[in-house]
């Protein structure tokens, strides 16, 4: 296996093995394709904990803690 595909596998999460159709691809390129990954991973992140604030604001103050850590909030 190729570096870029065993740094493709960790993002990801699988081993690299499962990914060994994407062989046929040189480092520069799956280095750019998890780079992509990375960002959209990040941006997801992002978009749920935004969506989680926005959520909680319609929970009473006394409640939000509890609500947080059941809808699985970060903080």
């Amino acid at each position: 296996m190729s570096e870029g595909l065993d740094r493709l596998a960790a993002t990801l999460g699988v081993p690299a093995t499962r990914l060994a159709p994407l062989e046929a691809y040189d480092d520069q390129q799956l280095g750019r394709f998890d780079d992509l990954v990375q960002g959209a991973m990040t941006a997801e992140d992002k978009a749920f904990d935004a969506s989680l604030d926005e959520a909680l604001k319609l929970v009473p103050k006394m409640l939000r803690g509890v609500v947080q850590k059941m809808l699985g909030g970060s903080r």
